[in-house]
């Protein structure tokens, strides 16, 4: 944490990822309670020399720093003081009010959670908004299933083999794992198949199921034994998300209690029901022959929830909920990976290993990681906004919400053209979502482009050098709206720092967008915002001018006698708004001048017959 961020936070408020201490004379010993919170989450920073007092913070600084400093890095590298050993360092900042010491706490790793203080496991504490909270029971016994060598989902069950399992489960796996692995089921019976693939396991001369091996395939009773609980709810609400809570009734509903396979089935039926296109799935594969991007990331969403629930959690259930907005997705059990770990390719660690390790047999769980990545490049295909996700470290949650919410909008088409700048399919998406949050960070450029870390940098880089963002706080990883642009772009919204990014409202949507795109025409300066929004006589110039027209065309297409009216309201806002442009730029008063749209243009007209055809037709609910 550098100075500049130091002095920002403190004008802010205490949040899940910072502490401040006052700290004047000595080390605080609960500091070690913070320290242990935070390395049960997310991390944090932990600062020294500040003083809270009716919701304001006042430095008064450090008295003997060296000595404070000294004596926290002792303690935090005492395993009698704290259970887990972590590279923590400090920094000082002499500030004119007095010294300042701040130490940035990491996550722990998984098989070292929960960190605990006094060698008492029970003295293990957790981050929860700006508060250090002793784990409960529950909390502590799902970090020792996440911590554990041995993976839950690969124990052996004493349970009878010649009942455990649903045949007509095995007979479907097994036909789908030949089909997807031709030559490798060599097996003459399902008891060696199962074995041969470590469902089942030899335990003191006798074979026993896996955990795994009951939650894919067992039978409806020996599942409900092993997962007191639901194994997924899914619901479908007629209204929007925002108008959801307790009170609100479902119009249709899911509930499941059998093996995963069978889980899996009856989420595609329930899918199929209520698709706004209907389809035909596969029943060998279930999967759809043409495969559509909303179908692609609503399958992998899904599937991710069956696969990486926590199993051992029997208190929450892992719903999937159906808005005519958006889905979403909430599962039991965090990932252990970050959120741009998660779009980057390659094998994660993850809770179920036997688990996913079943479906990938079959073709129902991508190699390399590469589940999260459909989610998003079937949501960027459809033009939507990126999907949300919350990995919530202290819950160990994880929520994942499809939002039917276009990231592109006409009034922001407008909006960029007046820049005076071209930017590639890539780069619009990224302005686009800062005029609508204020700032973005690799990981979200990653999201919106499907770009590698190198590649999403470069991209920035570009952005920069063009004057349309800037970088952010200590990391190199958070970018805002330039300054010049943010009256324009975001009027009205405040600037949110970057390391609140996390807990600020959000600034998007689409009518905020409109609204910031209505009042930047208000001492606009170095931008020409002549053009806010289209008349109807303006989106008829655009559907006539998708090949080159001349003014004479123009005027009997439109009906208009009178030239310079025409021309000053209707013709020029769409050259000065970079809608239309010249034929012959060089030449602007020749007779054979003519007026064709710009890539700009070309994309408004699209959008706006793509909306046509939506208002027209009203998707099935």
């Amino acid at each position: 944490m550098d100075r500049k961020e130091l002095q920002a936070r403190l004008q802010s408020i205490e949040w899940s990822d910072i502490e401040f201490k006052e700290a004047a004379w000595a080390a605080p010993k609960d500091s070690l309670e913070t320290v242990s919170a935070f390395a049960n989450t997310a991390g944090g920073h932990l600062v020294f020399g500040v003083k809270q007092a009716n919701g304001s913070f006042t430095i008064t600084g450090v008295t003997n720093a060296d000595e404070v400093q000294n004596t926290f890095l002792g303690w935090v590298r005492d395993q009698n003081k704290i259970s887990v050993f972590l590279p923590i360092n400090g920094s000082v900042h002499s500030l004119a009010e007095g010294t300042v010491l701040a130490f940035y706490v990491p996550e722990a790793k998984r098989n070292e959670k929960p960190a605990f203080i006094d060698r008492t496991p029970h003295k293990a504490y957790i981050r929860r908004g700006g508060r250090d909270d002793t784990c409960t029971r529950d909390e502590l016994l799902r970090f020792i299933r996440d911590a554990s060598n041995i993976r839950y989902d690969a124990e052996p069950l004493d349970v009878d083999t010649s009942r455990c399992f649903d045949e007509p489960s095995v007979r479907w796996y097994r036909t789908r794992f030949a089909a997807s692995n031709p030559g490798k089921d060599t097996a003459a019976d399902d008891t060696t198949f199962l074995r041969n693939w470590g469902f089942l396991v030899e335990q003191g001369g006798v074979l026993r199921p896996t955990r795994a091996a009951i939650l894919v395939l067992g039978s409806g009773e020996y599942v409900r034994q092993v997962l007191p609980r639901m194994v997924t709810d899914v619901q479908f609400y007629r209204n929007a998300s925002a108008d959801y809570d307790s009170a609100v009734r479902w119009a249709d509903r899911l509930t499941v209690e059998d093996n995963l396979i069978k889980a899996w089935q009856s989420i595609v039926d329930f899918y199929f029901r209520h698709s706004e296109r209907p389809f035909a799935v596969d029943a060998s594969t279930l999967r759809r022959d043409d495969d559509p991007p909303d179908y692609i990331s609503f399958r992998e969403a899904a599937i991710n929830l069956l696969i990486h629930q926590d199993f051992g959690d029997t208190t929450r259930v892992p719903v999937i909920r159906f808005f005519r907005d958006q889905t979403e997705f909430f599962n039991p059990g965090d990932a252990f990976g970050s959120r741009e770990q998660l779009l980057d390719p390659g094998d994660k660690e993850v809770r179920n290993p036997s688990i996913v390790n079943a479906f990938r047999r079959i073709g129902l769980s991508d190699q390399g990681g590469t589940g999260v990545r459909a989610i998003f490049d079937g949501w960027r295909r459809l033009g939507y906004m990126p999907p949300e996700i919350e990995n919530h470290k202290a819950e160990k949650s994880f929520r994942l919400r499809l939002r039917k919410e276009k990231l592109i909008t006409e009034a922001q088409l407008l909006a960029q053209a007046s820049l005076g700048v071209s930017l590639s399919g890539q780069e619009a998406d990224v302005f686009a979502y800062l005029t609508r949050k204020g700032q973005i960070d690799i990981a979200d450029v990653k999201a919106l482009t499907g770009l590698s870390g190198t590649d999403a940098r470069q991209l920035v880089q570009r952005l920069t050098v063009q004057a349309l963002l800037v970088a952010q706080g200590e990391t190199g990883n958070v970018f805002g709206l330039a300054e010049h642009l943010r009256p324009h772009f975001l009027a009205g919204k405040p600037s949110v720092p970057p390391e609140n990014q996390h807990v600020a409202a959000e600034l998007g949507g689409e009518k905020s967008t409109d609204q910031a795109t209505d009042q930047a025409g208000v001492g606009a300066g170095e931008l020409d915002r002549s053009l806010d929004r289209l008349s109807d006589m303006q989106w008829r110039l655009i559907g006539f001018a998708d090949v080159p027209r001349s003014m004479a065309e123009f005027m009997t297409h439109t009906g208009f006698k009178h030239r310079p009216h025409f021309v000053t309201t209707h013709l020029e806002p769409l050259l000065a708004g970079g809608v239309l442009r010249l034929t012959l730029p060089d030449k602007p008063r020749s007779p054979k001048q003519q007026y064709v749209l710009t890539d700009v243009g070309v994309k408004l007209k699209a959008m706006h017959g793509q909306a046509g055809v939506a208002t027209e037709q009203e998707p099935e609910q």
